[in-house]
């Protein structure tokens, strides 16, 4: 294990401040710390948009939405529809703003937002019904919102890729959205090792990184513990999603992982086993890197050119017409 030295020198700093962890914080104050984090450490412009935010009215389901469509864009563009990250327990629309600017404003295409229901309040399935409900009413709204039914993409962090992955095998069964591409980073793809009593499931990143890399084991129980209060969830196929039946109808997808990250391993054996299912996969681990490195490229060039690597690889999903 060799952490990027910003990042260690960021692990320094947190372990000197101390404090709580996340799981020992009241839910408010977590949600607050993960909030501040982002701001303070995460992509360092805060470009210009067009920004609409739909609440749960507008929407007409239990999720809301925030657009984001470069500047003086005109007519109809294509969507990347964006699930964030914290442990289905945390994130929202305030604390990825500044990345989903940078992201409307990188690929010139309208960021499609989604603030899913969040644990505990709203445990499984709610976050994975409201993946697939934001699926079914993007169909339905696209040509209001200006956006091409025919080139969206999903990308997911963490929780979100998990997500991503759900909304995207939705969509392709629902063949109402033209699906060309999904990005998952870091993702949560088997709940499995989080879970206690649940079926065994090996994958050596997760003992390896289990404590003092940003993401620790401790936290991902608290995580999964508010959102999945059922074990027997843990066994199903959102949940482990090399299960999942439909798994050949995933577009082409692309899987980041972070070398020093528990989650490793399981978005690594996620990415053989949707090859195995015939999908155009690649998979990347970066070295250096630690769980939300998303987040870091305001303390850490490696983080932000790997930022920007990312942005291009999705670029890719949406070629000029013509």
């Amino acid at each position: 294990m060799t952490i990027h030295p910003d990042l260690a020198r960021l692990l320094d700093r947190n372990r000197a401040a101390g404090g709580p962890a996340l799981q020992d914080m009241a839910l408010t104050d977590a949600r607050a710390a993960m909030r501040d984090m982002f701001h303070a450490n995460g992509y360092p412009v805060r470009h210009e948009a067009d920004v609409r935010q739909l609440g749960p009215a507008e929407t007409g389901a239990p999720f809301s939405a925030t657009l984001y469509r470069p500047q003086q864009a005109s007519g109809t563009l294509p969507a990347l529809v964006y699930f964030h990250g914290g442990g289905f327990v945390l994130g929202d629309a305030d604390t990825y703003d500044i990345h989903s600017r940078a992201l409307a404003h990188l690929l010139g295409v309208t960021i499609v937002f989604i603030g899913y229901r969040l644990a505990p309040e709203h445990p499984f399935p709610a976050a994975v019904e409201d993946a697939g409900a934001a699926m079914d009413w993007l169909a339905g709204a696209a040509a209001a919102l200006e956006i091409d039914p025919t080139r969206v993409a999903v990308m997911g962090e963490s929780a979100g890729g998990n997500l991503a992955v759900n909304a995207a095998l939705h969509a392709a069964r629902g063949g109402r959205l033209g699906l060309c591409g999904a990005t998952l980073i870091y993702p949560v793809t088997d709940a499995r090792p989080f879970v206690e009593g649940a079926s065994t499931a090996r994958y050596p990143s997760v003992t390896r990184y289990a404590t003092g890399t940003n993401l620790d084991d401790a936290e991902m129980r608290w995580f999964l513990t508010n959102y999945l209060p059922d074990r027997a969830d843990a066994e199903r196929p959102e949940n482990v999603l090399e299960r999942h039946p439909d798994l050949a109808l995933m577009p082409r997808t692309r899987i980041f992982t972070a070398e020093c990250d528990p989650l490793r391993d399981i978005g690594l054996s996620f990415a053989t086993t949707l090859i195995e299912a015939g999908v155009e996969v690649r998979a990347d681990c970066l070295s250096g890197m630690l769980h939300s490195f998303m987040c870091h490229g305001g303390i850490s060039g490696q983080a932000l050119r790997h930022f920007f690597r990312i942005v291009e690889a999705i670029a890719e999903d949406f070629p000029p017409r013509g």
